[in-house]
């Protein structure tokens, strides 16, 4: 009984958004699409309808970077970053919204989409209904705001690479961290044995200290032999590129306090155990960024659309033909 009054009480809800959307809506809304590429001939009328509201609302002009469905742009990437630098002058004293949804893609394609708006528009806000985790979240730091919904997601900046050894992505913090649990445990196993051997000998620490230091070293000198010193300080490299775009996309809004804009960049990159870590509104203010939560009306449409179903990008325009 109770699962059926709360469908009910769902479905009612949103059959009360859909009328206050429609309400505040032209009597008849005209189609609409996306000025870099729309998987379908016209977007959905839910997100149609969302986007439209928002921008009633606020008075910013929307554009769009949803990665749903659809064989072509399936992430952030160098074809994405060009279309948005090329149309950059669309973004000239207009107060922009980008609506995201984007499970990621490659750091230095946000970075650029991110100051290609930041730079040439009067204002930019980062919308996110659902999620934008990895570069998608490095994207959203140069905006002077994010609005996230109720159950929106940001994520970890750590760096994804594929391994073809391992036949997986793994994240590139996995092998720099290995290293400093390594370390660690060289460290606790030195302890442990300094404190056994003090205990069973009763010698001076003096006497001990080169007898379990050559039996630790012993111990973990095959494990580090196999480390491959390139190769680790390569993924420290790929870390460094993600947490230094952070840096100079968080800086501009901490000019007072650089070290700030350098802690939330480093949380970002090393704070998390796992890629898929969720940052939720209220996460991601205490972490130090600029949020906000979605109007609750706004919020509800938003909830109406199946996101994964199509992708979509660019300014959001009326379909002419």
């Amino acid at each position: 009984m109770a699962k059926k009054a709360a469908a009910k009480k769902s479905t009612a809800r949103k059959k009360a958004v859909i009328k206050k959307v429609a309400k505040s809506s032209p009597s008849h809304p005209k189609d609409h699409t996306c000025s870099i590429y729309c998987s379908k001939p016209r977007l959905p009328r839910e997100f149609r309808d969302a986007a439209l509201a928002y921008q009633r609302a606020t008075g910013r002009e929307v554009w769009v970077l949803l990665h749903g469905t659809g064989n072509l742009l399936p992430q952030i990437d160098s074809e994405i970053s060009s279309h948005f630098v090329s149309r950059r002058r669309e973004f000239e004293g207009r107060d922009v919204a980008l609506i995201v949804d984007s499970p990621g893609g490659f750091a230095r394609d946000a970075y650029r989409v991110a100051i290609t708006i930041r730079d040439h528009s009067k204002s930019f806000v980062a919308v996110v209904p659902r999620w934008a985790k990895s570069a998608a979240t490095l994207l959203c730091l140069g905006a002077s705001k994010i609005s996230m919904g109720d159950l929106a997601e940001l994520g970890p900046l750590d760096a994804q690479i594929r391994s073809y050894d391992r036949e997986t992505v793994m994240s590139a913090l996995d092998e720099v961290q290995s290293l400093e649990r390594l370390h660690s445990f060289s460290l606790d196993a030195l302890d442990s044995t300094m404190f056994m051997l003090t205990r069973r000998s009763r010698k001076k620490s003096e006497t001990i200290m080169p007898i379990a230091s050559k039996f630790v070293s012993d111990l973990m000198q095959p494990v580090f032999q196999r480390i491959d010193v390139v190769h680790y300080t390569q993924m420290s490299r790929i870390l460094r590129v993600a947490e230094e775009y952070a840096v100079r996309l968080l800086s501009d809004k901490f000019r007072g306090s650089p070290d700030k804009a350098s802690a939330i960049a480093h949380a970002l990159v090393e704070n998390y155990p796992e890629h898929g870590f969720i940052l939720d509104c209220s996460e991601a203010k205490q972490l130090g960024l600029h949020t906000e939560r979605l109007p609750p009306d706004i919020q509800a449409a938003f909830d109406l659309v199946d996101f994964g179903s199509f992708t979509a990008i660019g300014r959001l325009q009326e379909v002419t033909s």
